[in-house]
């Protein structure tokens, strides 16, 4: 294998290329046209990350819509611990990505008069999002569409790139190493700015969630910047068979979940709200009834219409591929009564960052699930319209840094480089764990449903310890066979720092609030904080309340959507 340095220089370097790291790329090209960008990601090339798994559904504010109105819902659905000036500015922008993914050659229902078909969200006033037309395939067609303008505006793009460490100059971030994850090739990568868009952290669990894994948030920690909302982890309602894209859209036209005597059980739990409610609070409901007997957990669809079906049936792409695999076992969804599970897939942790991706460490932005955007809970269409707005901001506000920026030089650095290069090909050739194997681990010590759900501090606290086990004695003892995986390996060991912090963050706050429920506090306490997160001696984390400024903020917190739930 060669494991010769490839060095390429940059103004901007973009290290993820989904949704947040196209439409930064797209943007910062537009702010500063006479500038270079460049955009590495651990996948193929040009394969759009999670938004190629996604159905294609957005949120938006359209034209003559309340933005008030919308930020008011969600400050209502977080619990309180919305940022309000931040939301407002992604809700004002969010109509922009949507007619700018339509010119782009996006299609989304319409309606017989030609306005667009929404589907409202989890019981929310205002909150609703556009279906894609092209079911199955949605998200694929807006990473076509987004590449092709990259292409236009010359954006370079490069695939199969692990990166291991960011590079300083002083202070300020001055670019990353990192390697090929199939030829072994050692990268060097010179930058004036750097944005971090590579997704959340995450734990392996199913089809469009396999490899957010936590890397670019585990080096923006290591570079210095702040991290929150590391409490809150999605837990899913996932098929037992295959994987399916669509309860955002099947919830609010009938469908809901049964228990195995046949009742809809959300009634019971949530009498305002009923089966048309976020997932994590039915995942909630769902664990409670397993436990008491009434499991498993059906699907039942037999309310929808079937004239909108058509929102809903896959046309192409893994859904249909899914879709037909059912069919040949004999279940059909819109049909029979499909078993479903609770699945915990990845962590909403993510980078402190303002509006524009700044994290406070200069010349590093964050963007898209890398940033602490959502605290616990999800709308459906809400990844989609926040990645490509804040990708969008981040872009902005990378071009706006290097108008007033010094010029960094490319060189001096050569000794740093040296070192980070024998520490990345470490394991290679060593004998050792393999990265699966402590994925294994970890999976075990994060699933268990009062670790995940009905959270307790007994077995909180017995997870931390076994995954502070497997930091100090696994991690270090990891080898692998080749660059794939030493590719595995760097997400083994992003898994495991999540995990500690999802761990240290959920024993912290005793309280239950959004999508955090521990079952031995199982009420919520005083005002809205925030759980802030930096690194400390020896690299250890150091947690820090912050009070949400609502003095500062036009709307007060009147309402909690948690208080539509009875489940103490």
């Amino acid at each position: 294998m060669n494991y010769d340095a490839e060095v390429i220089t940059t103004d901007v370097l973009i290290i993820g290329g989904g949704s947040a790291g196209l439409w930064a790329a797209k943007r910062f090209s537009e702010a500063a046209p006479e500038r270079s960008a460049l955009i590495v990601d651990k996948g193929p090339k040009d394969w759009g990350g999670l938004m190629t798994m996604a159905g294609g559904d957005f949120d938006a504010v359209l034209p003559g819509e309340d933005v008030d109105a919308w930020v008011q819902d969600l400050v209502y659905y977080f619990d309180g611990l919305c940022n309000q000036s931040d939301m407002e500015e992604i809700l004002r922008r969010s109509g922009d990505r949507l007619r700018d993914y339509q010119k782009f050659g996006c299609e989304f229902f319409t309606k017989a008069d030609g306005t667009l078909q929404s589907v409202p969200q989890r019981g929310l006033d205002h909150v609703r999002l556009y279906p894609a037309k092209l079911k199955g395939r949605g998200g694929e067609l807006m990473v076509k569409n987004l590449v092709k303008q990259l292409k236009d505006q010359k954006v370079g793009r490069l695939g199969r790139i692990q990166i291991t460490e960011l590079l300083r100059h002083g202070e300020r971030i001055a670019g990353a190493v990192g390697f090929d994850t199939l030829s072994g090739k050692f990268y060097v990568f010179h930058a004036q700015a750097v944005i971090l868009a590579t997704g959340m952290g995450g734990w392996k669990t199913s089809y469009g969630k396999n490899t957010p894994t936590g890397e670019g948030v585990a080096l923006g920690y290591g570079a210095g910047a702040r991290l929150m909302h590391f409490e809150f982890g999605r837990v899913w309602n996932m098929p037992r068979y295959f994987g399916w894209e669509g309860q955002t859209t099947l919830m609010p036209l009938g469908g809901r979940f049964i228990n195995a005597l046949g009742e809809s059980f959300m009634d019971k739990y949530s009498p305002i709200l009923g089966a048309n409610t976020d997932p994590h609070y039915t995942t909630i409901a769902m664990a409670m009834e397993i436990r008491a007997g009434r499991g498993p957990i059906y699907f039942d669809l037999s309310r929808i219409n079937p004239a909108d079906t058509v929102l809903l049936r896959p046309q192409n792409g893994w859904q249909k591929l899914n879709y037909d695999k059912l069919s040949a076992l004999g279940m059909d969804l819109f049909r029979d009564n499909t078993e479903w599970v609770p699945q915990m897939t990845v962590s909403y942790g993510g980078i402190d960052a303002d509006i524009y991706g700044r994290t406070g460490v200069p010349g590093l932005f964050a963007a898209g699930t890398a940033c602490a955007t959502e605290p616990g809970v999800y709308a459906g269409g809400f990844a989609l319209m926040t990645t490509s707005v804040t990708g969008h901001l981040a872009g902005e506000g990378a071009a706006a840094f290097l108008q007033g920026a010094d010029s960094l030089p490319s060189t001096g650095q050569e000794a740093e480089i040296a070192r980070l290069r024998t520490e990345a090909f470490k394991p290679l050739g060593q004998q050792g764990l393999k990265p699966k194997e402590v994925v294994t681990c970890i999976q075990r010590a994060m699933f268990p449903y009062d670790v995940s759900i009905l959270k307790t501090e007994n077995a909180l606290l017995h997870a931390l310890r076994e995954i502070q086990r497997i930091r100090t004695e696994d991690v270090p003892r990891m080898a692998a066979a080749d660059p794939h995986y030493l590719m595995k390996l760097r997400e083994a060991d992003a898994m495991a720092f999540v995990s500690e912090l999802y761990l240290r963050a959920s024993l912290a706050r005793q309280e239950t609030r959004a999508g955090h429920y521990r079952e031995d506090f199982p009420q919520r306490k005083g005002e809205p904080r925030w759980l802030l997160w930096s690194k400390g001696a020896e690299g250890k984390p150091v947690a820090t309340w912050k009070t949400v400024p609502l003095e500062s903020y036009k709307h007060p917190v009147t309402r909690y959507y948690q208080d539509n739930f009875r489940f103490a």
